[in-house]
């Protein structure tokens, strides 16, 4: 099975927004890949594939030990990884509320690894994607992330996490919610 860790974006001021951003982004000669809105998500820890048997010990484990406080984030900004003038992943930043994604993040790590995960290599950089440009992108592309560089969506209360399933179809990923623990 397919899966990762994350939080849901669920703020339906935020998701009009995000729904205009991509909406924008069509209309860019660029070939994209857009986010649905039922997925959007910050992903704290990809699994990749994980045995059917791992899901109790990450349900238990894992999610069942975290205890911590809901709070809140603010997303603030487009971006591009590796960078704007190369973009392959259009993002939203996190401005506020970060530190305490990558606090859960590394509790999550930390007992991942005591149940026999191996840590990831990469930093952890708080984003949330909406789009995957399948492309070279444009100056229009560039353009536009750079007029967004500082704008405020929103804010979004994180008060749960949540173990996903992702199964890969041609039309795109569709992601199931498996277990979930709710912050205090």
């Amino acid at each position: 099975m397919r899966s990762f860790i994350a939080v849901d974006i669920n703020n339906e001021e935020i998701l009009s927004k995000i729904e205009v951003f991509k909406e924008q982004l069509e209309n860019f000669k660029v070939k994209l890949k857009l986010v649905e809105t039922e997925n959007l998500h910050i992903t704290l820890r990809f699994l990749g594939e994980i045995d059917d048997s791992y899901v109790n010990i990450i349900k238990d484990s894992i999610l069942g030990q975290i205890k911590y406080n809901s709070f809140i984030i603010k997303l603030e900004g487009l971006g591009a990884f590796p960078s704007i003038n190369k973009a392959r992943v259009v993002w939203i930043g996190i401005t506020q509320g970060f530190e305490h994604l990558k606090q859960i993040k590394n509790m999550i790590d930390q007992l991942l690894i005591k149940s026999g995960f191996k840590l990831e290599k990469e930093d952890f950089t708080p984003h949330l994607t909406i789009a995957r440009v399948k492309s070279y992108p444009t100056g229009e592309l560039k353009e536009f992330l750079q007029n967004y560089l500082n704008y405020e969506i929103g804010l979004q209360n994180i008060n749960s996490i949540k173990l996903k399933k992702s199964t890969l179809t041609r039309q795109g990923p569709i992601y199931e919610d498996i277990a979930e623990v709710k912050l205090i």
